[in-house]
């Protein structure tokens, strides 16, 4: 069992740090999807105290990333193709939301800035397409003018991000991804919230349809 390195910090800051690092390990696959968590291998390796790990772990059960069976302890959330289909479809409106806000409210600076990320993204690696892509998207909850919109999309980003994961599937090229959110950005240019948020429900569903179909059920959900 690997984590991401962590260096020596305060001890107020320990359990954030703790809780950083074994997202990170999640996010890079070093921890998968249905893993069981041995408390005494995660101690160890990162030098801490059983009471700050478990502090850490229910931090990520409740963002979703691991769940807590009494008989067989922690393990990393393994999601079932029913409630993914349930994530996309929650993610859908809320992404849809956040377009049609931004569009909306968001000032010519902030579309600058949105503009020049993008443009900035077509110098990146194809592998770092999720990660620029949830950069991208996290400047659009930040300015969407709904702030429950924007916290109930941010509480779905653990269980995104292990979709993702349990998938690694790209149902269309990076070139086509840029393509399809420089069209979310020239309708936010012209301030037209109903294309915008309709253009970020339809890449949603793409996104979905790549995805559920690709996960096992029902076994996922019972783990």
């Amino acid at each position: 069992m690997t984590i991401l390195g962590m260096n020596i910090v305060p001890e107020t800051l320990l359990r954030q740090k703790v809780t950083e690092a074994i997202r990170a390990s999640i996010a890079a696959g070093n921890l998968t999807p249905g893993q069981k968590l041995v408390e005494r291998e995660i101690c160890g390796e990162l030098g801490i105290s059983r009471t700050v790990l478990r502090e850490a772990l229910q931090h990520l059960e409740a963002e979703g990333l691991i769940v807590n069976r009494s008989r067989r302890g922690r393990s990393v959330v393994n999601i079932g193709r029913r409630e993914a289909k349930e994530i996309y479809e929650v993610r859908r409106t809320l992404e849809g939301m956040i377009g049609k806000g931004f569009a909306e409210n968001a000032t010519a600076v902030q579309i600058n800035k949105l503009k020049s990320f993008l443009q900035s993204m077509r110098n990146r690696e194809p592998r770092d397409v999720f990660a620029a892509e949830a950069q991208f998207f996290t400047m659009m909850r930040e300015n969407c003018g709904n702030q429950v919109a924007a916290d109930f999309a941010r509480q779905l980003d653990g269980r995104v991000m292990i979709l993702k994961q349990m998938s690694n599937f790209q149902n269309i090229s990076y070139a086509e991804r840029l393509e399809e959110l420089g069209e979310i950005v020239k309708a936010i240019e012209t301030c037209n919230g109903l294309v915008a948020g309709e253009l970020c429900m339809k890449r949603i569903e793409r996104l979905a349809e790549g995805v559920v179909n690709l996960i096992d059920e029902p076994e996922a959900l019972a783990s």
